[in-house]
């Protein structure tokens, strides 16, 4: 059974977005593992230094557990350290050893503003303009609040707060659920798509509160990169946009703000988008990868 205060960070955990069941697995951590391996070494969590969290690391390690691991708690630490109002050293400190997927083929906010304002033009003459401006919604999404495909996919309409130029997200098996700004040229088109265009969509609309069908989406995909293509031979792929967005965020918002933007379960995911070279993640990883 976790303890009152178990339950609390739990409880706190839940409401910055953490499923139930990862939110029980961070509270049994810090109860079962780090608060009985800091009582057996006389320290308190409140008075935590970076000697103390390497001194855990390398009885971690000692221990043989994988670095990934060791990189979950720390995570894990982290989120306890935030709960209760201390300073996060755990934050920045990874163990070296786990493979890491680098960022790469990345555009500019300026680029991305490119691709959205040329993407009219990049209509042929067969490509019908509801169609046009479906597509021209969709990577709206995309390039502005980063959103993937299965977002889009349970995107409903009550999550469009147009009033308010905002947007719900709904949480996926990978991300959580977040509230994004919407930009102010973004908030007509959806206006229109919902009052015009959607209903052309479904034949029975009632029934369907989905903003995009998905057979749509799937389909629509493939032709929105091929006519971006047409004046912007460097996207190769959608999949491309997304780590764009996130690395650009990093430039204007803290590590938190943009996790929480990005709907990353962990903060981990959101550090790998501050660099987007080998050259420079190296020096990154010296900087904040004390261990050997």
């Amino acid at each position: 059974m976790l303890s009152e205060a178990g339950e609390n960070f739990k409880e706190w955990l839940i409401e910055k977005g953490l499923g139930m069941s990862t939110a029980g697995d961070y509270s049994k951590f810090i109860e079962r593992k780090l608060l009985l391996w800091l009582e057996g070494h006389s320290f308190l969590i409140e008075h935590l230094e970076n000697q103390q969290l390497m001194h855990y690391i390398r009885y971690r390690k000692g221990a043989g557990i994988k670095p990934k691991t060791i990189n979950s708690e720390l995570r894990k630490i982290s989120y306890l350290l935030e709960f209760k109002g201390l300073p996060d050293i755990a934050g920045t400190i990874r163990v070296k050893g786990v493979q890491r997927r680098i960022p790469h083929d990345l555009f500019t906010e300026k680029e991305l503003d490119g691709i959205y304002n040329q993407f009219p033009g990049s209509r042929n003459p067969w490509t019908h303009e509801d169609t046009l401006r479906r597509y021209h919604v969709i990577l709206g999404l995309k390039i502005y609040q980063g959103l993937q495909e299965q977002e889009l996919q349970k995107l409903e309409t009550i999550h469009l707060q147009l009033d308010k130029g905002r947007i719900y997200i709904p949480s996926t098996k990978r991300t959580n659920n977040r509230i994004l700004d919407l930009k102010p040229f973004q908030v007509l088109p959806l206006h229109d798509y919902l009052l015009t265009d959607r209903r052309a969509l479904y034949k029975n609309i009632e029934d369907d509160k989905r903003v995009f069908p998905a057979s749509g989406l799937k389909r629509g995909m493939p032709r929105i990169r091929e006519m971006i293509n047409r004046y912007e031979p460097r996207l190769k792929s959608l999949h491309q946009i997304r780590p764009s967005v996130i690395t650009n965020w990093l430039n204007h918002f803290n590590l938190r703000e943009a996790q929480y933007m990005a709907g990353h379960k962990y903060v981990s995911s959101t550090e790998r988008y501050r660099m987007d070279n080998l050259e420079d993640l190296q020096k990154e990883l010296e900087k904040y990868h004390p261990l050997r």
